[in-house]
């Protein structure tokens, strides 16, 4: 939720400010009449936009793998199993993959088993429905479909002693 909230302020600071912008630029041959000096504006206007378009595409990514109900390593993992199977002649399902909107639900918490959807828009602490250990997987799904043991590309954990 940090990268939503800081797309949305830097968003709103450029949205907001061009017309400040315009006038530090010296455009309109308006005096500059702010105490910040007009240099320093117009490269903390940049260093807005640029803010919110940067983390803009990282937090879309970031929803969209969500989504898919895998990580960015994971991503890259599932494109080896997928080939792999598709070697086989198999299909590769991931078996954390809930469905889209389910799958953001969790990630966030909210739904009919978390708490309310107007918490994504006030940034309260919401504690994960997870342990951190164990997360719902597709009913029947003990593994992803089509990836043989031995072929993980991640160990399983070790057992505290």
């Amino acid at each position: 939720m940090f990268m939503a909230y800081l797309v949305l302020a830097s968003f709103c600071y450029a949205a907001l400010g061009y017309r400040q912008l315009i006038d530090a630029l010296g455009i309109t041959f308006i005096e500059w009449k702010y105490h910040v000096p007009a240099l320093a504006y117009i490269l903390i206007y940049l260093l807005a936009a640029v803010l919110c378009l940067a983390v803009g595409i990282m937090c879309s990514y970031h929803v969209w793998s969500v989504s898919w109900g895998e990580t960015a390593v994971e991503a890259q993992d599932h494109e080896v199993y997928t080939k792999r199977a598709k070697s086989r002649g198999e299909t590769f399902i991931n078996s954390y993959d809930l469905g889209k909107l389910r799958n953001l639900q969790l990630f966030f918490n909210i739904g009919e088993a978390g708490y309310p959807f107007y918490t994504l828009f006030i940034p309260f602490r919401i504690m994960p429905y997870t342990d951190g250990r164990s997360w719902a997987r597709r009913k029947g799904y003990e593994r992803h479909h089509g990836v043989r043991r031995g072929e993980e590309l991640t160990d399983e954990e070790e057992e505290d002693l």
